[in-house]
């Protein structure tokens, strides 16, 4: 013990005060690391995995947005069409699709699907689907509950067929039927007077 507390030696005593303090520190440092080594073997074996966190489905109650709409939820609708238009002169007609449903969902809007149509008593003066505009023909488009999207269509005063004629006789003056239709969709109609 009293070797212990006053070291026995040729050198000074506070030599031996430093080493020992070094081997005690070496010891604490070895301690401490086998204490970390050991937690992690055993910590990790010992703690249950948390669970994985499962990756939401979806169901028919939650629709996909990319969904198509259903015909029977969709309002076609002409806003503020124009009454009177100047023979050979451009016409804009505003037309809106409207989703009434809860959900949101996806549908074409494209002159393909969604078609204008003029007409005189059987006479088919103009269609939005003949020789639509490069890449017009299809456009799907998102509608969120409640939603409404509105396009302006253009018609440019002239009579229109499916082989994309160009010396079609002009339109006359007298009384004109527009009707908008989407596919199982309740048409839109307006009546105008080309003058």
């Amino acid at each position: 013990m009293r070797g212990l507390l006053r070291p026995v030696g040729s050198e000074p005593a506070r030599v031996y005060w430093v080493r020992r303090l070094v081997v005690l520190a070496v010891l604490v440092v070895v301690l401490v690391g086998a204490g970390f080594l050991i937690s992690g073997v055993f910590g990790s074996s010992d703690e249950a995995d948390p669970e994985p966190t499962a990756a939401p489905t979806k169901t028919e109650e939650d629709p996909s947005p990319d969904a198509a709409c259903d015909p029977k939820d969709l309002a076609l609708t002409l806003n503020d069409p124009a009454e009177e238009v100047a023979a050979g002169k451009e016409a804009a007609f505003d037309v809106g699709v409207t989703n009434n449903s809860s959900d949101p969902c996806t549908v074409d809007v494209g002159d393909e699907s969604r078609v204008l149509t003029i007409t005189s008593g059987s006479d088919r003066i103009w269609s939005s689907a003949d020789c639509p505009s490069e890449g017009e023909d299809s456009r799907l488009v998102l509608l969120r509950p409640g939603s409404t999207k509105v396009d302006t269509v253009i018609w440019d005063g002239q009579r229109s067929n499916e082989k994309c004629d160009s010396d079609l006789p002009q339109p006359r003056s007298g009384t004109y039927k527009l009707e908008v239709e989407l596919e199982d969709v309740e048409p839109a109609e307006h009546s105008f007077n080309i003058s």
